[in-house]
């Protein structure tokens, strides 16, 4: 069981958070008490990692079953040369680790697969969909449909991404929204974009592990990198969907997810 308590050092370290209206202290250890689950280290999981991590969550669980290639170092940013050929999942844990010592990290070196999703999810509050690969985010959103968890999906390419928070039974899930399959494989990409999409992924983790709330709960962001503008577009719950006909309360839908609680305001203008 993760320890909510904050120790002194802690206090020190995460004082910004702990000063900002709406935040304070009882959110903080509320994130400490977490566990997120990250599938995918590569450009976008490293970089939700990377803050997660930095701003306190209680437990870090990794997976991603690929190895370390030169074309990663472009916008992998938690890998350097000398990890060429490692597991990334093993190299991203060590770099974590030296990163804040009051986080635990798990790295599974894993192909994520239906019959061994439950067990990955298993004790997690939150799960980031960070492979930018459509058949892994519908197991993932499987997942979320069976246990009612929020996940986070990003994904990137050429110089656009998109972001959004699936979570069945208090909103759309994927497969409401896409019917079709989205972007696979390694696309056309410029490096500061899973960066990005990637630092957005998780703030709405810790919106949701501090209960602030999902943000993007049926809501989809567009970052537009060529013109440097958002959009957004809404997404619905769809009652003919498969999966949450099989999983979720979808006619019954909450008006807020469990652990809303009010959001932080926007400071004062001078």
């Amino acid at each position: 069981m993760l320890i909510s308590t904050l120790s002194p050092a802690e206090i020190t370290r995460y004082a910004r958070h702990l000063t900002l209206e709406g935040w304070g202290r009882e959110t903080q250890e509320r994130v400490k008490s977490s566990r997120a689950l990250i599938v995918g280290a590569g450009g976008l999981g490293s970089t939700a990692a990377l803050h997660l991590m930095a701003a306190g969550v209680g437990a870090l669980r990794l997976v991603d079953n690929s190895r370390i290639n030169l074309a990663d170092l472009g916008q992998q940013v938690l890998f350097r040369e000398q990890d060429l050929g490692k597991a990334k999942a093993a190299a991203a844990e060590q770099r974590l680790k030296d990163l804040n010592s009051f986080t635990l990290v798990e790295s599974m070196v894993k192909v994520l697969s239906p019959h061994n999703v439950s067990r990955l999810t298993s004790d997690c509050q939150v799960i980031v969909d960070a492979t930018n690969n459509s058949p892994a985010g519908l197991i993932l959103n499987q997942a979320a449909a069976k246990l009612h968890l929020p996940l986070v999906s990003a994904w990137v390419w050429n110089m656009d991404g998109c972001l959004t928070t699936y979570w069945p039974g208090h909103g759309p899930c994927l497969t409401c929204s896409y019917q079709e399959t989205y972007n696979s494989g390694p696309p056309a990409l410029l490096s500061p974009l899973p960066g990005i999409l990637g630092a957005l992924q998780a703030l709405e983790a810790l919106r949701i592990l501090g209960g602030l709330g999902a943000a993007l709960l049926g809501r989809l962001l567009h970052f537009h990198g060529s013109s440097f503008h958002f959009t957004e577009k809404p997404l619905k719950p769809n009652s003919r969907c498969p999966t949450c006909q099989a999983h979720s309360r979808i006619g019954q839908l909450s008006e807020k997810p469990p652990g809303i609680r009010k959001t932080c305001k926007p400071p004062m203008r001078g």
